[in-house]
């Protein structure tokens, strides 16, 4: 969107100290806001994981020569495409600390289940879990974005980087693979 972002980001990757200071200062909101959409898909809001993931976002940009950082080519807005690895980094954080991810609150809570009920329910989330993980990650972040958020296309572009009107038809293909994968 804008070359001083293009510009600041080839700084930092560069190793300007006074560049990198900058990024961290227009980017701390950013991940933290990422980071705490996706972790309360898990249900957590404790500040050390917040912390966790703050940092590995920053970790992740620099590694390996700031091969990530490097990715950004200033077609989306710094904020959201910042936002957006804080997600996905801390969705990975989260997998591999749980590698049974429970999504009960997929389901509405019922006063008691009918015999049988739990095992299908049961049955059911794990068909689901086992589905959402065979997803790619663009398409688990738009289906979580959009039906667990209730976020509007327009924050689901903004977040993920991409134009808004190409939010429809990738939902509408990640609900198409979501239910072959059920199927």
């Amino acid at each position: 969107m804008s070359t001083e972002d293009r510009d600041l980001v080839h700084r930092c990757a560069a190793g300007d100290k006074v560049a990198w200071k900058e990024f961290v200062r227009r980017t701390r909101s950013a991940i933290y806001r990422g980071a705490t959409v996706a972790l309360r898909k898990f249900r957590i809001s404790d500040k050390e994981s917040l912390e966790n993931v703050h940092q590995q976002v920053y970790v992740e940009l620099l590694h390996d020569g700031a091969k990530t950082l490097r990715t950004y080519r200033g077609v989306s807005d710094l904020e959201g495409w910042v936002a957006v690895i804080a997600m996905r980094t801390a969705y990975r954080i989260m997998r591999q600390r749980r590698p049974e991810i429970a999504l009960p609150e997929v389901l509405p809570a019922s006063s008691g289940p009918a015999p049988g009920e739990n095992a299908e329910r049961t049955e059911f989330l794990d068909k689901l879990d086992a589905a959402f993980r065979r997803l790619d990650p663009r398409d688990t972040a738009l289906l979580r974005l959009s039906y667990y958020e209730e976020m509007s296309y327009k924050e689901i572009a903004t977040a993920l980087g991409m134009p808004l009107n190409s939010v429809s038809p990738l939902l509408i293909r990640a609900k198409e693979r979501l239910k072959q994968f059920l199927e």
